[in-house]
């Protein structure tokens, strides 16, 4: 299936994310509670079990997309990868406390069943409420207050993505955080996003 108009490619970062986190939380019976969350815009974090309080996120995978446009289409290639069994150097899915031990092949199987299955949706719906929803149910930034090095240190707190271009939205913060009622939008291709810091950065 073609990508339409209504659904834009800088999206399949996105679907590829919500693919591994369905896929881990979907592997089998007694999985759906695996603690992996989504980092805006492109990185797979879960619970540090050094952290009892279950507070703490580390990085466990990534994603990757290269696409460019020839002959009126889009070609991209999709690159994932996502810490299993190495425990080093934040975590792995194994060290979570699954039922049982993950293998690479059936996890394999299930996101790449669990990506089909959305992109086939989005090609037809585009980033439709559907999405929101599962998108919003595993990311980690709800209400988060950031600091946007770009826009002189201004503080804002993040409010989702948009469901056009898929860009991060942030509203602006003044006085004791109070709304200004100025809305931002960040390109997920421009800017980077040091999670701990709560720090939204141009790339160089």
């Amino acid at each position: 299936m073609s990508l339409l108009g209504q659904a834009p490619v800088v999206f399949l970062q996105y679907l590829a994310a919500l693919a591994i986190v369905e896929g881990v939380q979907t592997y089998d019976h007694g999985y759906q509670r695996i603690p992996v969350r989504l980092k805006w815009p492109n990185d797979i974090f879960a619970s540090d079990p050094a952290d009892p309080s279950g507070k703490t996120f580390v990085k466990i995978g990534g994603i990757l997309v290269n696409s460019h446009y020839s002959n009126s289409e889009y070609l991209s290639v999709v690159g994932v990868g996502l810490n299993t069994t190495n425990a080093s150097p934040t975590t792995s899915l194994n060290a979570l406390n699954p039922p049982t031990p993950f293998t690479l092949e059936k996890l394999l199987a299930r996101v790449l069943t669990c990506f089909s299955t959305l992109y086939e949706r989005f090609v037809r719906t585009g980033f439709d409420k559907y999405f929101e929803d599962l998108y919003y149910k595993h990311w980690l930034h709800t209400e988060q207050i950031v600091t946007l090095e770009a826009e002189g240190g201004t503080r804002a707190r993040l409010k989702g993505i948009t469901t056009d271009w898929g860009l991060l939205k942030a509203e602006e913060l003044g006085w004791e955080d109070r709304p200004t009622g100025r809305m931002l939008t960040l390109q997920s291709d421009s800017n980077s996003f040091d999670f701990f810091k709560g720090l939204i950065k141009r790339k160089v």
